[in-house]
């Protein structure tokens, strides 16, 4: 079995639609809410969000983040001493780049979106636990990220993951 079946069998498109909608309803939110210009979450970003809330320590930082919380209070001061995320983070943005995409189309299907620039979706969702859900600290985890992407301006977070941008 390639890589590639084996991330496409555990994130189906459905649930990757799911996760990146929540992401990019989160930075639509904070830019709302900050009254700034509402661009959506830059699309290139948009190919973090797997390959970051996927490892565990990271996704166990996000599910503790708030509202105020920043990329750099996250990733930076809380996460100093666990940097090993970061070890082939190209390559993992890589092997989620197609799954990714999958979501993608899947969401564009349910929700309408724009795509340009920065990806945004006209119907944004909040992160709200429910008894039936199994994947509580993925949801909120995905939440959390975009309400912090929305706070970081992109190439510094390329920079602070160890990327060069396309």
């Amino acid at each position: 079995m390639k890589n590639e079946d084996f991330l496409n069998l555990t994130y189906p498109p459905q649930w990757v639609a799911k996760i990146l909608h929540l992401c990019i309803s989160g930075s639509i939110l904070q830019q709302n809410e900050h009254a700034q210009k509402n661009h959506g979450l830059k699309t290139e970003l948009v190919y973090c969000i797997l390959p970051l809330i996927a490892d565990d320590e990271v996704r166990k930082k996000l599910n503790r983040a708030k509202n105020t919380s920043t990329f750099f209070s996250i990733f930076e001061d809380q996460m100093k001493d666990q940097q090993e995320f970061l070890i082939n983070f190209s390559e993992k943005y890589n092997s989620f780049y197609s799954i990714t995409n999958e979501g993608l189309i899947y969401l564009g299907n349910i929700e309408p979106m724009e795509i340009g620039e920065y990806i945004f979706t006209h119907f944004t969702c909040k992160f709200k636990k429910t008894k039936d859900s199994k994947n509580l600290d993925f949801e909120r985890a995905s939440y959390y990220l975009g309400l912090m992407l929305a706070k970081e301006d992109p190439i510094e977070i390329y920079l602070k993951l160890g990327m060069v941008p396309k």
